[in-house]
């Protein structure tokens, strides 16, 4: 069995759910209803390959659990969606975000990362002017001299700011972008996996908009679907789990990473960029990196 195999069946046991040849211990099945965050805008397609993926999870166990449905609530920002998540009905119940010590601690993790750890490889969206500023870049000094813009209660301030970035914080995803181009900042660093799609949607409104086409900076990040820890949210991430087993032993989940992703990977040329690496203090140290075979890696 492939390590990722066991690592999500290791989840299972992990999160305390106890296998009794049944799929559930009660006499009614529970229900099958998904409830993920909406997104912000029109335009905001962040978590489209991850519902994507946790479809076909859901897909993969529907001859074992049954039919299921997936609903979106109203946008919240990752603040309020962790304290739903905490609560016994929340508003949401599923939630996919990169792994810290407070949703380690409070919700239940199947621990396959959704997009192989590509949420950690980051390009910059820039004024298109100031290309030649981060052409001339060569080292991790060099490169601290921008101010960087991020949500204000992204995870990745903690990451910019322990490796001496100057971060500009600001409440809405939308103003980030209108930020940037008024000089609030110089760059708004974006994952590889969401940078495209982005400027595609805003550059008509900002065409001065550009992706940086030099560097690209990595910290780890493993993101993964959470769930809370209720009777229900156990039996949610029990079957996700199962379904991440599955998809991955059948090639469909690299079949979908692929996909999904291939293009833009090549349209951004990760190989021909200068890389810089900086920590995460914030991730607990139990993830599973010893598994290659669940991360990307651009330069292999």
């Amino acid at each position: 069995m492939k390590k990722s195999l066991k690592l999500a069946i290791c989840c299972l046991i992990l999160a305390g759910l106890n296998w009794t040849g049944r799929v559930w211990a009660g006499d009614e099945p529970p229900s099958w209803r998904f409830v993920q965050n909406g997104p912000e805008s029109p335009g905001d397609q962040r978590y489209s390959y991850h519902w994507m993926v946790l479809k076909a999870a859901l897909d993969a166990t529907r001859s074992n659990y049954g039919e299921y449905s997936v609903a979106w609530s109203t946008y919240m920002n990752e603040s309020r969606q962790i304290a739903e998540m905490k609560k016994e009905k929340g508003l949401i119940n599923t939630l996919v975000l990169d792994s810290t010590a407070e949703l380690e601690r409070d919700l239940i993790a199947v621990k396959v990362p959704v997009d192989k750890g590509l949420l950690g490889y980051r390009v910059f969206l820039i004024r298109a002017e100031d290309q030649p500023k981060f052409s001339a870049v060569r080292t991790i000094d060099d490169l601290r001299k921008f101010k960087m813009g991020q949500g204000s209660d992204w995870s990745d301030v903690a990451i910019y700011k322990s490796a001496g970035f100057n971060v500009v914080g600001a409440t809405r995803y939308e103003s980030l972008f209108d930020m940037l181009m008024r000089d609030r900042f110089d760059a708004f660093g974006r994952g590889v996996a969401e940078v495209v799609d982005e400027l595609a949607a805003h550059q008509k409104k900002y065409p001065n908009m550009a992706i940086e086409q030099t560097t690209l900076l990595h910290y780890p990040m493993a993101v993964y679907f959470w769930f809370p820890k209720t009777n229900e949210g156990k039996l949610h991430a029990k079957r996700v789990a199962e379904g991440m087993a599955t998809i991955s032993k059948s090639g469909t989940f690299d079949r979908i990473f692929k996909e999904h992703y291939g293009p833009l990977l090549s349209q951004l040329q990760m190989k021909k960029r200068r890389v810089f690496r900086i920590a995460n203090p914030s991730m607990p140290p139990n993830q599973p990196f010893e598994d290659k075979s669940l991360w990307f890696d651009p330069l292999r």
